[in-house]
């Protein structure tokens, strides 16, 4: 190795010498190609002949003497700061790659943590024992959450909206040619077009993976769809997708024939009824015709270089989508693989979901996940004309009335959908405007006039217009925008890292010590005040009583066939999110006197730098044990209130009530307050919903937040 490196300089060999990690070989493609050089001339530099150099950067890693080679016969400026990298100790074994978006955060975090280790080792004081275990609670976190890169970026807006059009433009899922014009990739229409939630990743070759639904799901939404069918059947049956879905695999689509002057459809379900044969006999013959046992498929992976790998795409997820394939079931969600620039630019790994179209309610269980992972940008999707739209509002309202702190962490935005020359034709001008960027101004403008006036959280608009606006400015700026929820975290960490350097520097600090003590005190007191939840501020069933004001008539009358159990309006959940809004109710006054008190400890405390990071960090467990809480308090009122209503008898009372004139939703909504408030099920439910709720208050908030500031000292003053 000596005669290998025999001219480089004293500086050079020193942190040749030091450099201890294997280098990702993307890593040292990067440093290339900064550096202009191709493989044939870097080859010359270092002795060797440019197929080496391919095989080398064709693998994964290149070992730390092979990385020295190669930065060091490159010898330019960012050659040595990978050099310098790649030579620091980590905590870690595998340090992240130095083209990770936070790299040198979560070096801040990772120097925090070896200095917060040796600290404690040193310092044996119980005193310090909360406040060393606060702020590495703080440094783990931050550092859990930035290691990773991977989002989810999931685009919610009403049926019709436009979003899978636009979403397929955007990450540029389009086929055609010049002649035809290009298209989307996806099934796209008026509504009612995608069976299911579709994801697209980025890989490096095309694929399709498919989570289906089991055969006995198949089996229940085939009975729902014959037993819908039954002549005089008052019931919706399964959804218009479903249906065709289902048709489609059971080859029962019914058909149209021209008699005479009159089209005449013909539905072999509806013959086989003709035909004397019950809803069983007829069910056993659809999903007989089906051949679930060969459906089994669940991914398939396109062979690089083998055809257009578009066109592929298009027509298996077409043909999936419309039960059309037969190696797939049902799909639940499908997922396209692909190369894709734009998902994987900035270091960011990204992924979009395209989620089912919005029919009036947002309260679904597919979006409470998604708007609840912290690793997830909700992009709630509007018309031009209308923007921000009622669906856009709602949802920005219930992650307020539910206490979600996705506005705060920039984890929601909203996406104008222009057509058109709508941009360039706003109301009020007598002239087409100059430019569609003037329209978007204009537009935006009225967005955050219309979120003030509602008392929503401002929150940040962009505008793309699918057939005119470029994709690569538009991904800039969602990338933009996963930049700065993981800077909530990059500055949490950093934050931590001054609690730890403050810490050492006041470790004899006695009145620190004392501080400490009192802040004990004086969050033991609180915490004692706040212990026990007010009364019910909200009833649940509110809740479903405003959900059904603005649902579909024809989701909740399905919902109610199906005795709750009803993705689109699913009675289970809408009742949870009314607990967890009455959660939010009772407890946000118990917070703010919590937050006061800190806030009154931190202006105590103020010139004591490492008693401030402690409460600062113990505002944020307060914050996340409130949102563990709120979470909980919505499965209690699904568990609650799902068993309540598993027996009632108001299901086949509001059942009837269906094809039965006009005010259908008014008169099922007065049938179902009524049984709330007379039925004494009722009454117990929500009150053991409110115990529950009490103890998940203390198990959750309370207890956590003592352990957190008690003092583990011997009691001596």
């Amino acid at each position: 190795m000596s005669r290998i490196f025999a001219h480089y300089d004293p500086e050079t060999l020193e942190r040749i010498a030091t450099m201890t990690h294997s280098i990702p070989t993307d890593v040292l493609r990067y440093v290339r190609d900064a550096a202009d050089l191709t493989q044939a001339a870097l080859a010359k530099l270092i002795g060797t002949v440019p197929s080496v150099l391919s095989k080398l950067e064709r693998a994964e890693e290149a070992e730390p003497e092979m990385a020295e080679r190669y930065l060091s016969a490159i010898a330019s400026d960012l050659a040595k700061e990978v050099q310098d990298y790649y030579g620091r100790t980590w905590l870690q074994e595998r340090p992240p790659s130095f083209l990770h978006p936070d790299r040198e955060d979560l070096w801040t975090i990772n120097q925090a943590l070896a200095d917060l280790a040796a600290f404690a080792a040193e310092n044996n004081d119980p005193i310090l024992r909360g406040p060393i275990g606060l702020l590495e609670g703080e440094l783990r976190t931050a550092e859990a959450y930035l290691r990773r890169r991977d989002h989810v970026i999931a685009w919610v807006g009403d049926i019709g909206v436009g979003k899978t059009t636009a979403l397929t433009y955007a990450v540029g899922l389009l086929v055609g040619d010049g002649r035809s014009g290009r298209k989307p990739a996806f099934p796209v229409g008026s509504g009612r077009t995608t069976v299911c939630e579709t994801a697209i990743r980025s890989a490096p070759t095309y694929g399709i993976l498919v989570d289906a639904l089991e055969d006995e799901e198949v089996l229940r939404l085939t009975r729902e769809l014959v037993s819908s069918l039954v002549p005089g059947a008052t019931g919706s049956g399964v959804s218009a997708e479903i249906s065709r879905v289902l048709r489609n695999m059971s080859e029962t689509k019914p058909e149209s024939t021209l008699v005479g002057d009159e089209i005449i459809s013909i539905d072999p379900i509806v013959e086989y009824f003709k035909g004397k044969l019950g809803i069983d006999e007829i069910t056993d013959r659809l999903v007989a015709a089906m051949k679930l046992a060969d459906r089994r498929e669940r991914q398939i992976i396109l062979p690089e270089g083998s055809e257009d790998g578009l066109t592929w795409v298009s027509t298996l997820v077409t043909k999936i989508n419309n039960g059309l394939e037969k190696r797939f079931s049902v799909p639940r969600r499908i997922t396209v693989l692909m190369p894709s620039a734009h998902l994987g630019a900035d270091s960011q790994s990204l992924q979009v979901v395209d989620t089912r179209g919005v029919e009036s309610v947002t309260q679904r269980p597919d979006l409470a996940e998604h708007s609840d992972d912290p690793r997830t940008l909700m992009v709630l999707c509007t018309k031009f004309a209308d923007a921000p739209n009622t669906t856009v509002q709602r949802q920005l309202q219930e992650s307020v009335e539910s206490g979600s702190d996705a506005a705060e962490k920039c984890r929601q935005c909203i996406l104008v959908l222009p057509r058109g020359d709508e941009a360039l034709e706003m109301p009020g001008f007598d002239l087409p405007l100059p430019s569609r960027q003037q329209g978007y101004a204009i537009r935006r403008k009225d967005v955050q006039q219309a979120l003030s006036q509602a008392s929503l959280p401002q929150t940040s608009v962009y505008f793309f217009d699918a057939r005119n606006d470029d994709p690569e400015k538009f991904w800039a700026q969602l990338r933009s925008q996963v930049a700065s929820m993981r800077a909530v975290y990059g500055a949490r960490g950093r934050a931590a890292a001054e609690g730890v350097a403050n810490l050492r520097d006041n470790v004899d600090s006695v009145r620190a010590a004392q501080a400490r003590k009192d802040v004990e005190q004086e969050m033991e007191r609180i915490l004692g005040q706040v212990a026990d939840l007010p009364d019910i501020k909200r009833l649940a069933h509110q809740n479903l009583m405003d959900q059904m004001a603005i649902g579909h008539h024809s989701s909740i009358a399905a919902s109610i066939v199906r005795r709750g159990e009803w993705n689109s309006f699913q009675f289970s959940h809408i009742l949870g999110q009314g607990v967890r809004i009455d959660a939010n109710l009772r407890t946000s006054p118990l917070a703010l006197r919590i937050e006061h008190k800190l806030d009154d400890l931190e202006d105590k405390y103020q010139d004591l730098a490492a008693v401030v990071r402690s409460l600062q960090a113990l505002r944020e467990r307060l914050a996340e044990r409130r949102q563990d809480f709120l979470a909980i308090a919505r499965i209690i009122g699904r568990d609650a209130y799902g068993s309540l209503l598993d027996d009632a008898d108001i299901w086949t009372k509001s059942a009837s009530r269906y094809g039965q004139g006009s005010g259908y939703k008014r008169d099922v909504a007065s049938m179902w307050r009524d049984w709330f408030e007379t039925s004494p099920d009722a009454a117990d439910t929500a009150k053991a919903t409110s115990h529950r709720l009490q103890d998940a208050w203390t198990s959750s908030v309370i207890e956590p937040l003592l352990q957190t500031t008690r003092s583990e000292s011997d009691g001596t003053d």
